[in-house]
């Protein structure tokens, strides 16, 4: 990755068209603002980081657009309006979150009180939304309300939201963005329009990687990692710790064929390890819950680790899929190993592969079904150790190196 995309921001998309993968979508929106057709209540839903939000953002520039462009169903990017949403300071665009509480601490959800007035508290700040949307637009042709993620509304901020939803006043245009549609009340759910959002394919998020300055091979394994995710596949590639994990562990993969039995445990704890590195980074900064069991003395809770451990099985299933490809001369998820998974091919017949993709797929299930992270992982080493081999001579020798 160049020293250009680590250090500066890519850059958003300007317009609903720029969406990677959602062509879909953003003609259902663009295609409602230029038949005049918006409706007064969405629900963007799809799987996470595929673009929802963002979609949201640029939705509400469009409606506001100052420029003729808005005739054509797309933002200019450019005007007052257009910056004022991109930079959030809009009076009438208002995104309705995760608040503080009086510890200041972010909520884990969307409370009432950021719905609709408390009567105990009357000057809260910001106003709660039924209130707020009664007032007239101060200064765009719409009030867009985005409440992201809509999923994670209190059954009693979800219930008095329905008095927008069933009565809204003119000019304004609620957005919910949730990828738990299922979640939401039933009776929320019919009063919008659902627009479906999904995952994009790996050559263009490839594609998107390398025009942010990401080498291709990098971009070509964080494509195939991102399972279609194309904003999280952007975010990884900015974040050093990402690519420096799945580099140690594809050189554990490399490893692995001259690796004795007995080091099943010193495997397991490796990928562990990568496991926590991963943790750790991602709550820098951030404040750990007070009920969060840590995992032993390394300060990361047992979810965090949880979270971010199937990332790296996949890229494990990823090194035995490339074994596989190479067998039958198909191309790599990981180019820049090329070499070592043909050394690993050597050493180690192909159908061994299959066994090492199930074996990780499976793993990686019954940690997301909160088996034990270490008994599951050393299941795993063991089996990734002993492949397939059928030759009592080379077991023997690899049990005793």
């Amino acid at each position: 990755m160049s020293s250009a995309s680590r250090n500066s921001d890519p850059p958003a998309p300007a317009r609903l068209s720029e969406l990677i993968g959602q062509a879909r979508a953003t003609a259902v929106l663009s295609n409602a603002i230029r038949r005049d057709r918006v409706a007064h209540a969405y629900l963007f839903r799809g799987p996470e980081s595929v673009g929802k939000s963002t979609a949201a953002r640029l939705f509400a520039q469009t409606l506001n657009c100052e420029a003729v462009e808005r005739a054509a169903g797309e933002a200019c990017g450019e005007c007052r309006s257009c910056r004022l949403i991109a930079g959030g300071n809009h009076p009438d665009v208002r995104l309705v979150t995760f608040a503080l509480n009086r510890e200041g601490k972010k909520r884990t959800e969307i409370s009432i009180d950021q719905i609709r007035q408390n009567p105990k508290e009357p000057h809260e700040t910001p106003r709660p939304l039924v209130q707020d949307a009664i007032l007239r637009p101060a200064l765009g042709g719409r009030k867009v309300y985005i409440i992201d993620p809509a999923d994670r509304l209190n059954p009693a901020a979800a219930n008095a939201l329905l008095k927008v939803l069933e009565e809204p006043p003119p000019c304004v245009i609620l957005v919910l963005v949730s990828s738990q549609p299922a979640s939401l009340l039933p009776t929320v759910l019919s009063r919008c329009q659902q627009v479906t959002f999904q995952l994009a394919g790996s050559a263009v998020i490839e594609e998107r990687l390398q025009s942010l300055g990401v080498e291709p091979a990098t971009a070509a394994s964080l494509a195939a990692l991102s399972g279609g995710r194309v904003g999280w596949a952007i975010a990884a590639s900015r974040r050093p710790e990402v690519l420096e994990v799945r580099r140690a562990l594809l050189d554990l993969c490399a490893a692995v064929p001259a690796m004795p039995l007995p080091a099943g445990l010193r495997l397991a704890e490796e990928i562990k390890q990568q496991g926590i590195r991963l943790a750790k980074a991602r709550a820098e900064g951030e404040a750990e819950g007070d009920d969060e069991e840590e995992t032993a003395e390394r300060g990361v809770t047992d979810r965090a680790l949880r979270a971010e451990l199937p990332w790296c099985l996949d890229v494990l299933a990823l090194w035995y899929r490339d074994g596989l490809s190479a067998a039958q001369g198909g191309g790599l998820v990981n180019p820049d190993y090329a070499e070592a998974i043909r050394a690993s091919l050597a050493a180690r017949p192909p159908r061994s592969c299959e066994g090492a993709i199930e074996a990780v797929l499976a793993t990686r299930q019954q940690i997301q079904r909160n088996a034990n992270v270490d008994l599951a992982l050393e299941a795993l080493a063991l089996r990734l150790l002993a492949g397939d081999e059928d030759s009592g001579a080379t077991r023997r020798r690899r049990s005793v190196a």
